[in-house]
């Protein structure tokens, strides 16, 4: 591989690394700072927390919230299934991206790559527990 060809993979493995950072951040971040009443609020609904940033908003009359509330849970199935499908093929592009990047690092790299995957995951699954509303035990 060429001098121009190594230093493109470098910065290639260089830009991935930071979306994949700021993911993991951004999800630390939100997970941290996030909307503390959206846990509360989703007990009594799924959607309700939309329908109340929606509210303040518009300011819906009683009958209008009603409406956008069947119109959320007519939609709602629908809506689930393509997060589904789209976060199935996130973890596909996910899982390659992450074994392109251990190609290019060096054995020390490759450790420290895999304790911040370790991290990250832990963070994003953390997350999705609270917006589940599981404990970990």
């Amino acid at each position: 591989m060429t001098v121009v060809g190594r230093s493109k993979v470098w910065a290639a493995a260089v830009v991935i690394a930071a979306f994949v950072a700021g993911i993991a951040v951004g999800g630390a971040a939100t997970a941290a700072l996030g909307d503390r009443d959206r846990d509360r609020d989703r007990e009594r609904s799924p959607r309700l927390s939309y329908i109340d940033r929606l509210d303040r908003e518009l300011q819906f009359t009683p009958e209008q919230r009603d409406s956008v509330v069947a119109i959320l849970r007519r939609h709602d199935a629908t809506t689930k299934e393509i997060w589904r499908e789209s976060r199935q093929r996130f973890e596909e592009v996910r899982t390659q991206l992450r074994a392109d990047i251990m190609k290019v690092l060096n054995d020390e790299q490759r450790e420290r790559y895999q304790a911040f995957i370790a991290r990250s995951d832990s963070l994003r699954a953390a997350r999705e527990r609270r917006e589940r509303g599981e404990r970990r035990d």
